[in-house]
Parts: structure tokens; C-alpha cells; sequence
């Protein structure tokens, strides 16, 4: 499989920006794994990535899921998000996506990643959505799978979803919906949070795109 590897290649240099010497290199021992995991088109996640690089003497598996352990999993969902790209691109359609077109023209390779995680993560919504009004009664279980209930004595940390975003990940949210990149891109948004081109015929984002990012990034200023 022939990958553009360019995205996760600058997004690990800005993880490892600020990174004591220990988790660089435990970042490009990641790296290195999920690179090997696509080029075999084996499985890229948290638990397959943790299993190896422990075996490896990298950080396994809770230690990766763990507060401190937020730049691996960004690294992994790159990688992952890498692998979703490169199976819609396999795909023969009609028409090329609109969003396909729109992440080519973003020049910053890591907010191209940012980016295209959200537009996955959106089509998911937007299909849920869909069959939703299709009028079935539809149960979506989102609990987490292989959950294990810790021991009695043991101290429980919850953290917030929030927690997990990188300054790099909150700046490059920012730059999504600025005036600035809007103005680049020669992009319209609508005051229901869509983006259209510059004629304002044809959609690049749907509804509630803008407005959703908005509150991301309120939330986590109030955090």
C-alpha cells in the first residue's frame, strides 16, 4: 500500500516539539510501528500499538491511554485517519468529494490531518442522522468495549474529552474557521454554521460545522 506519509510525518515532528527526550523517542518508536502496521494492512489502534511498542520497551498500552499519554494517541489517530483516506481513495465514485478537494488546498500538512478527522467523524454523524429519520428505532451503543471494572481501593481519574486536545490541535481548530483561511479558501459561512463556496451555491461544510467548532474551542477556553 503507497501512502503519502507527509501528513503524519510533520504532525510527529510537532509532537515532539516541547517533548522531553523519552517520549520523543518513544514517539518515533510509535511511529515507526503504525507505519509497518499499514504497509502490512494490519490494524492500526490503541491496544495493537500499546501491545507491540511495549514489547519493544515503548509504552504499552495503559500508559498510552493515560492523561500523559495524549500525544501517542493523537499519533495513532493520524495514522488511523491515514488509513481511512487511503480506502476512500481506493473506492471508484461518480464524483470526487468535495471535502477531498478542500483538504488538497489546506497547505499545513498536520491541520490537513486536524481537519480530515472531523470530516470523517461529521459523515459518521450525518449518517447516524440519517437513518434516524428513516423512521427505524435504532439503538447506537457507544459504551466503551472490554471495560474493567478497577478494584475497590483503586483511584479512579476521569477526565474530560477536552483534556485530550494538543495547543497544536486547539490552533489549527482555530485556523479552520477563521476569517483569514475563509478569505484564502474563498469561502462564504452562513450564520447556521454552513460553509459554501464563493458563488454560495454548493456546500463545503454542512450545517453547524462552523458553530460546532466555535463551541469547541468556548469550552475548552472555560475549561
Amino acid at each position: 500500500m503507497k501512502s503519502d506519509f507527509s501528513t503524519v510525518d510533520a504532525l510527529l515532528e510537532r509532537l515532539k516539539s516541547g517533548a522531553t527526550p523519552r517520549a520523543q523517542k518513544s514517539l518515533e518508536l510509535i511511529h515507526e510501528i503504525c507505519k509497518e502496521q499499514m504497509e502490512k494492512g494490519n490494524e492500526i489502534s490503541v491496544a495493537t500499538i500499546g501491545r507491540i511498542s511495549g514489547a519493544r520497551g515503548g509504552p504499552s498500552t495503559q500508559p498510552i491511554r493515560n492523561r500523559s499519554g495524549e500525544r501517542y494517541r493523537a499519533l495513532i489517530e493520524a495514522w488511523k485517519e491515514l488509513i481511512d483516506a487511503s480506502v476512500r481513495k481506493s473506492i471508484v465514485r461518480p464524483h470526487s468529494g468535495v471535502a477531498e478537494d478542500v483538504l488538497d488546498m489546506i497547505p499545513d500538512a498536520a491541520v490537513r490531518a486536524l481537519v480530515g478527522t472531523y470530516i470523517a467523524h461529521n459523515r459518521k454523524l450525518v449518517r447516524e442522522n440519517s437513518l434516524l429519520k428513516g423512521g427505524s428505532q435504532i439503538v447506537l451503543d457507544r459504551r466503551a468495549k472490554n471495560v474493567i471494572a478497577p478494584p475497590s481501593n483503586a483511584t479512579v481519574e476521569v477526565v474530560a474529552p477536552l483534556e485530550n486536545l494538543l495547543p497544536a490541535e486547539i490552533e489549527a481548530l482555530q485556523h479552520a474557521i477563521s476569517d483569514e483561511f475563509m478569505k484564502q479558501m474563498g469561502w462564504k459561512p452562513e450564520p447556521n454554521g454552513r460553509v459554501n463556496d464563493k458563488r454560495g451555491n454548493r456546500p463545503i461544510y454542512g450545517p453547524g460545522y462552523v458553530n460546532a467548532i466555535k463551541k469547541v474551542l468556548d469550552a475548552v477556553k472555560h475549561k
